[in-house]
């Protein structure tokens, strides 16, 4: 009788590490089939090319938005100065790569085809200046976002805090509703932290493909 329980109970962790082993897997699946078709929407057929460096990119970012959510951690992405370090070497490194693929042909760029001539003096700074704007904006965008999910979580649990330790019944009820609040707004930063992994790919890739065809 003990051998059969002991088989009947081994039997079943098995069924139960497959089950596990087959939903990790499908959602590993998933994910490589997402981040595939980022990059063929961004960047045609070619863009399977860069699938690895785009899943790397997302997973990367993502599992440190998410980490950030954890108390007392602070990883990179939710330092400002360290996203916008991050993005500009992305933009220099696809301007490096885009002059030495198109040579002087880069220029156009900076002047629309099909524009007026006697627009150049203005078209030209203005799209120059939107052109290296997008290694700030597009570290400013993470780096913001995240710190601004992260003050709202702060000053709610400072708050309830505060009046939990108040010692009346008033306090108690607050800070038990603050307490609660705390629950759907770390489900809510936790779907931003990876709504901005995701933007911070498709910007990526979008910027690639400019960099490729120069518009």
């Amino acid at each position: 009788v003990g051998g059969l329980e002991c088989s009947r109970v081994l039997f079943r962790s098995k069924q139960w590490y497959q089950r596990r082993v087959r939903g990790g897997q499908a959602a590993k699946e998933q994910l490589y089939m997402f981040i595939q078709d980022l990059c063929k929407q961004n960047l045609g057929e070619d863009g399977y090319r860069y699938f690895p460096f785009a899943l790397g990119l997302f997973t990367t970012i993502g599992f440190c938005n998410v980490t950030n959510l954890l108390p007392y951690v602070e990883m990179p992405t939710q330092i400002i100065g360290c996203t916008v370090a991050m993005s500009t070497t992305l933009i220099a490194g696809l301007t490096i790569k885009a002059i030495a693929k198109h040579k002087l042909n880069f220029a156009s760029f900076f002047f629309p085809a099909g524009a007026p001539v006697g627009l150049a003096p203005l078209l030209v700074p203005v799209e120059t200046i939107s052109f290296f704007s997008r290694a700030i904006s597009l570290g400013v965008r993470l780096g913001a976002n995240l710190t601004a999910g992260h003050m709202i979580m702060h000053i709610i649990s400072d708050f309830g805090a505060q009046m939990l330790a108040s010692g009346t019944i008033g306090g108690g009820i607050g800070g038990a509703f603050c307490c609660a609040a705390l629950v759907p707004i770390t489900i809510l930063e936790m779907a931003v932290a990876c709504v901005q992994a995701y933007v911070f790919c498709m910007l990526t890739t979008m910027y690639m493909k400019d960099a490729h065809e120069l518009h």
